[in-house]
């Protein structure tokens, strides 16, 4: 009998036991992952299916001899082993995930942090009323059957984690160890589905002896209908609410008006003539009442200008007046979007990465990305850290060599400065980034300050960002413009009493409601 032990990892364990069954006795297994994914963001399962063959059975002493407690010890759920009419055995396992940190966690579990799954990642983008979802990495066959040994298996079985040395196995056999398992991967993603060749793909194989690795990459697009039907619906009701206002307002002017004219009437009304013959005689002005004041009863005076007579004609109150905004005195680009055109810096990196060799995922060379981004490693060290080859320096200057000054910028740095500006920049990234983008075009002397995350140890827009723009810059909040492409970054500044300005070639003032629009900076100081 073979006891499947579940310590560490039990369903690498099962994977490793099947190694050792498969090399004694050159037996055909295949090894199916599937990860779906839900609607809820970054959420899913994971299911594991291994088909055994007979000869693997006889192995193990049929269906008992498969001891699988741990797996549920783990947390994954097992389904009873299916038997063929062959003789075959399926065993399947599912586990869930709430988020894709824990989906590379699963992973690891299946084949360890070196197996054929472990460089395969998710990444969630989501917006108002859409998800878009990337599944990436590589399915790693190259990695052999070694990839499962584990020291506590290969002290059972002395020293040696498949029984005996693979080579003497493979030279017995005749066929790699590796070829006698079967790998295969299956993404299920919610939406629209697009693979790499627009084919729309969703599975991927090798063997366990492959001599690459099979890139794996498949994308989708879900709108979500029920955001789109409350929003509409907010919006019924509030359109509904604003008639019911102007209704109600329209109905008390009119009654409004009815009283006073009511009013008005019963006021010029004569007088009834005393019956009583001793009553003395009622002068006839006052038999008609003095005609009504236009004013309600109740309404406050017209208020007069100080030092005027009540009862002057033409006499008003002027309005007071209005406290002039201070002046402006510094104008901020705000990161590498306005002025270079990055629009997404992880995006570009990671194609970079891949033309230089890079095969990590993607989650991960924005993990390593976000610590450069905040000052805590290099940029030598991110080229490390992420795979790509070549000199640091030179990937740095080819890298941002991709990227143009924005049409117009420096003739507004100029312009502004003759007007009384000072031009200061404000954004993310790397410190060396921004040094070499300095010099390359030549803004040192220009814009300054020259402020980025990597010198704070924050990212916009938390407060330490602007905070740190303030006290560098020495210029109060309200005599700033901050010019931005990101509405979350313009929001946060507006609330720390920054003006704000939306840098939009063809945004509409609704999408950007208390910020002004910029189209570009050709247009911004004309006139």
């Amino acid at each position: 009998m073979v006891v499947l032990t579940m310590i560490a990892s039990p369903l690498r364990r099962l994977l490793l036991a099947l190694a050792v069954v498969l090399s004694l006795a050159a037996c055909q297994a295949e090894v199916d992952v599937t990860v779906r994914v839900d609607e809820e963001p970054g959420a899913g399962d994971v299911e594991v299916r291994v088909w055994l063959d007979r000869a693997v059975m006889d192995r193990v002493d049929g269906i008992d001899g498969l001891r699988l407690d741990d797996l549920t010890e783990a947390g994954w759920d097992l389904t009873e082993p299916v038997e063929g009419d062959d003789g075959s055995v399926v065993v399947s396992a599912e586990k869930g995930f709430a988020n894709p940190t824990e989906l590379a966690g699963v992973l690891d579990e299946i084949s360890g942090v070196n197996g054929p799954y472990a460089r395969l990642g998710l990444r969630v983008d989501r917006s108002f009323a859409q998800s878009e979802y990337r599944f990436e990495g590589v399915l790693d066959g190259s990695v052999g059957i070694d990839a499962f040994a584990d020291p506590e298996v290969a002290g059972i079985l002395d020293g040696q984690a498949f029984g005996a040395d693979p080579a003497e196995l493979e030279a017995e056999l005749g066929v790699p160890l590796g070829s006698l398992v079967t790998l295969g991967l299956d993404v299920e993603l919610p939406g629209s589905v697009d693979g790499s060749d627009g084919e729309a793909p969703s599975r991927w194989t090798t063997t366990l002896d492959a001599a690459d690795a099979v890139p794996v990459l498949v994308t989708s697009e879900q709108t979500r209908t029920a955001s789109l039907v409350w929003a509409a619906v907010a919006a019924a009701l509030a359109l509904l609410f604003v008639l019911i206002l102007v209704v109600w307002l329209v109905v008390s002017i009119r009654r409004r008006r009815a009283r006073r004219r009511a009013a008005r009437r019963e006021a010029t009304r004569p007088r009834p003539i005393p019956q009583d013959d001793s009553a003395e005689d009622v002068p006839d002005e006052e038999l008609v009442a003095a005609s009504p004041s236009d004013e309600e009863p109740g309404d406050a005076p017209h208020p007069q200008p100080q030092g005027a007579e009540p009862d002057a004609p033409g006499a008003v109150v002027s309005p007071a007046a209005a406290v002039a905004p201070p002046p402006l005195r510094l104008v901020i680009i705000g990161g590498p979007g306005v002025a270079f055109g990055m629009r997404d810096p992880v995006d570009d990196l990671v194609a970079f990465a891949r033309a230089h060799g890079s095969l990590l995922e993607y989650p991960r060379i924005a993990e390593h990305y976000a610590q450069a981004e905040l000052g805590r490693i290099s940029t030598a060290e991110l080229w490390v850290a992420i795979g790509a080859e070549g000199d640091p320096a030179a990937l740095d200057e080819e890298l941002l060599g991709q990227y143009q000054l924005a049409p117009g910028l420096r003739d507004f740095v100029l312009r502004a400065r003759d007007r009384g500006f000072r031009v200061a920049y404000l954004g993310d990234g790397p410190t060396a980034w921004a040094d070499l983008f300095r010099r390359s075009f030549v803004l040192g002397e220009v814009i300054d300050p020259w402020i980025v995350s990597a010198s704070v140890g924050a990212r916009l827009p938390e407060p330490s960002m602007l905070e740190a723009l303030r006290r560098t810059a020495g210029v109060d909040p309200a005599s700033c413009l901050l010019i931005d492409d990101r509405l979350r970054v313009l929001e946060a500044a507006h609330a720390a009493g920054y003006g704000t300005a939306w840098y939009s070639p063809a945004g509409r003032a609704k999408e950007a409601p208390g910020h002004s629009i910029i189209r570009g900076f050709t247009e911004l100081l004309s006139g």
